[in-house]
């Protein structure tokens, strides 16, 4: 399985650079709307109202595994699976998964420390952050992201994305379902997680086409080349 190039269209790339900026712009519009929340807010308040339930009930169970699978358990899969990767010599694929993973971290937590956004009061899960944006969200929405570009088949992709906006959305539910987040910080959390995993995919596209042309001149059968200094590639 080779990794997927990146899709032709610049205008995908446009907006990958585009959404951080965007909610960074949100970040301070938090920041500057003080205690009484901003323009969206009762936007926000109303979903917080419609959404949660028990703590022992089967969509309880459901919102919490998804918030365990971003958090620390997780990590610790997708750990797993950079390993395969590097026991499968692709080494590159690697570097893009890893490479989103802590690029993704690390500006939802500078974008985090802009509004210092107080969660809602209903809160029913710990949490040791600010609310704006959801990391969780961010989290899923880069590894769909990184999942289509290393695992799922070129010709696949058209299924595997409907699949990957609902994981996205599933796991935004299940933040404002516990009451973690405000429905405006998974749409954050979500845009910048796709962007940020998007422009990686786009600036290592070099090496993945590396790894791609490696594999594919494996595969070709025995007597074939697939010209001068392909064994230098590696």
């Amino acid at each position: 399985m080779t990794p997927n190039r990146f899709p032709a269209p610049r205008w995908l790339l446009v907006l990958a650079i585009a959404l951080p900026f965007g909610v960074l712009g949100d970040a301070l519009w938090v920041r500057a709307s003080g205690p009484a929340g901003p323009p969206w807010q009762g936007m926000d308040d109303g979903w917080n109202d419609l959404v949660g339930g028990s703590d022992s009930d089967l969509w309880w169970h459901l919102a919490e595994l998804l918030n365990r699978l971003g958090a620390e358990p997780g990590l610790v899969v997708l750990a797993a699976g950079v390993v395969v990767l590097l026991l499968m010599r692709r080494w590159r694929s690697a570097v893009y998964t890893c490479a989103v993973v802590a690029a993704t971290s690390l500006v939802i937590d500078v974008l985090k420390a802009v509004p210092n956004r107080a969660r809602p009061d209903d809160i029913m899960v710990h949490t040791a952050s600010w609310s704006f944006p959801s990391g969780h969200s961010a989290r899923m929405a880069a590894f769909v992201v990184v999942i289509a570009v290393v695992a799922v088949p070129a010709r696949r992709l058209r299924i595997w994305w409907p699949l990957a906006a609902l994981l996205t959305l599933a796991m935004m539910w299940a933040r404002t379902w516990q009451h973690a987040h405000w429905l405006s910080d998974t749409i954050a959390g979500a845009a910048t997680g796709w962007a940020v995993a998007v422009f990686l995919w786009w600036a290592l596209s070099p090496l993945l086409d590396r790894e791609r042309a490696l594999r594919e001149a494996a595969a070709e059968p025995a007597g074939q080349t697939s010209g001068p200094g392909t064994e230098r590639l590696s």
